[in-house]
């Protein structure tokens, strides 16, 4: 968000930059200072009335018997915005000896934290949880004592490798446990991007292949059998306002064109030939009553329908899994190419012959 400079004029906000404070390191005589954590084991144990302040008020660390034990990163964030001293002037670089990633996961609980969510650490509730997952949030003004949590998150390096299918599983048992699946991207300047996951069914309302006759058929192989080679397709003779399955193809030329996705997936048809994955994925789209159209302007393979074509804007961009972002740098991207047009990025991925679909698009901590 762009803030004002003296003279009234928008500046661009500094990102990321959270300084230590020189004036709260270690234990110093004083009305209204905190004294520094203790070491406790791999955790930071604060006594005193703070301790269970931030408990009771913000849902932050583990209470113990002797006080409430806080991991690195939320040391650091009660440093940041609860006053907290930090043990001493050299903790900060013990620790990154230990956890490179210590700046990273306090910039991701600092993104949730900051506008008033409220972000647990699996290690500090008895909850249940995926194992995958880093922490449980709830909204703003609700409590862990009160309430259940709204989500499961996981933060991530913006570099960090994507593979889908252990995505998908993720997001698939955090949905079974009834709550939201969130991923948290920290980049390059500290700065943290917010998602979330989603396992969606698209669905259309146009003629699917197995409710076309046998006379439709007929007519569609009649075409096939006459299909002329154009470009890195085929142009099949057979006039659009008369073809069965007006998805199948782009009209051209008082023919249909068809690109050689949807030549094999038609073979497929014709001559009961096994297809790779996209084929294949393109093929489920019809069967679920979409149209799928080139997706080349979006930066995807499709973009698809959910009725005629001349009736709405497309809804979804859709990847198949083996053409899909293979790090954080793409998916963000790709997220966000759609939401600026005002539809959904969805991967589509094959398990088990059934073929599936997960949804990626940003959201805004402290908003529900």
């Amino acid at each position: 968000m762009a803030q004002q400079n003296e003279k009234g004029a928008t500046k661009p906000r500094e990102r990321g930059i959270r300084n230590l404070n020189p004036n709260l390191i270690g234990d110093q005589e004083g009305e209204g200072r905190h004294k520094a954590p203790i070491k406790s084991e791999e955790k930071w144990l604060v006594t005193g009335s703070i301790g269970s302040r931030l408990w009771n008020k913000s849902a932050i660390g583990h209470l113990v018997e002797e006080g409430n034990l806080l991991t690195p990163e939320e040391v650091l964030f009660c440093h940041w915005h609860r006053h907290l001293p930090i043990p001493n002037d050299k903790w900060l670089e013990t620790i990154l000896t230990k956890d490179e990633f210590l700046l990273h996961k306090a910039s991701a609980l600092n993104r949730i934290r900051e506008p008033g969510d409220v972000l647990v650490l699996v290690e500090n509730t008895n909850l249940n949880y995926d194992e995958n997952s880093w922490a449980l949030r709830w909204n703003r003004g609700q409590h862990p004592t009160k309430s259940p949590p709204l989500s499961e998150v996981r933060w991530v390096n913006h570099s960090s490798e994507i593979i889908w299918k252990d995505l998908f599983d993720w997001v698939a048992s955090v949905e079974r446990n009834g709550r939201l699946a969130e991923i948290l991207v920290v980049d390059g300047e500290f700065d943290v991007t917010a998602y979330r996951l989603k396992i969606t069914e698209p669905k259309g309302n146009l003629n699917t292949p197995p409710k076309l006759t046998q006379e439709d058929f007929q007519k569609i192989l009649i075409a096939w059998n006459q299909k002329i080679p154009s470009g890195n397709g085929y142009w099949l003779p057979i006039k659009p306002e008369i073809m069965p399955l007006p998805q199948l193809g782009v009209p051209q030329a008082s023919g249909i064109w068809l690109e050689e996705i949807e030549k094999i997936w038609l073979e497929s048809k014709f001559e009961t030939k096994e297809i790779s994955e996209i084929p294949e994925i393109y093929g489920e789209l019809l069967e679920r009553g979409l149209w799928p159209r080139p997706g080349f302007k979006y930066g995807c393979r499709w973009r698809v329908y959910s009725d005629n074509i001349s009736s709405q804007h497309a809804p979804w961009l859709i990847v198949p899994n083996c053409e899909s972002p293979k790090n954080w740098n793409e998916a963000c991207l790709a997220a966000r190419l759609a939401a600026g047009v005002n539809k959904s990025w969805l991967c589509a991925m094959k398990f088990d012959k059934e073929i599936s679909f997960i949804e990626l698009c940003r959201w805004s901590p402290g908003k529900a």
